[in-house]
């Protein structure tokens, strides 16, 4: 079955196996500039600020691949837009690649609102804003507790701790 290999020398089966693979390293190396597009590299647009479709608009036309990484929620930012983008504008990079973007929450997550009753007002800020929360206008009252929270509202109305609230 094998006859074709065993009745050659030794070294002819071996200098063959040489060959061989010297022929086909030589076509992958050959290969690797049309496999990688090497030298088809276009430069990365800005996006940020821009929202979601006006970003994967401009990233089509330019020829990437647009990727939703992550969504945070920025108050100050619109709903819906870019916050970062993965490469960053200007960079130089392969063609057909894709940028990896990081967009605006559309909705404030909701957050848990801490029991905060008998807290010292510091504490108390340091708390709402380790949430994401902001504090709103404060009301002083006469109380023997020293800058002790006596009360929680939010929009004007008592808010019980536990309650969900947007961030």
């Amino acid at each position: 079955m094998f006859s074709f290999i065993t009745h050659r020398p030794l070294w002819v089966n071996i200098l063959t196996g040489l060959l061989l693979a010297l022929i086909v390293f030589l076509i992958f190396v050959l290969s690797l500039n049309w496999l990688t597009h090497h030298n088809e590299s276009k430069t990365v647009p800005s996006v940020l600020g821009k929202t979601y479709q006006e970003a994967e608009k401009i990233l089509d036309d330019a020829g990437f691949e647009i990727e939703v990484q992550d969504s945070l929620y920025v108050d100050t930012a619109r709903p819906s837009s870019v916050l970062k983008q993965m490469p960053e504008d200007g960079e130089i990079v392969k063609i057909n690649r894709t940028v990896y973007v990081v967009i605006n929450r559309a909705r404030p997550p909701l957050v848990e609102m801490p029991s905060l009753k008998g807290f010292s007002f510091r504490s108390a800020v340091m708390e709402l804003l380790n949430r994401g929360l902001r504090i709103g206008d404060t009301i002083y009252r006469s109380s023997w507790e020293k800058d002790a929270v006596l009360e929680i509202r939010y929009n004007g109305n008592p808010i019980n701790a536990g309650t969900k609230i947007p961030m």
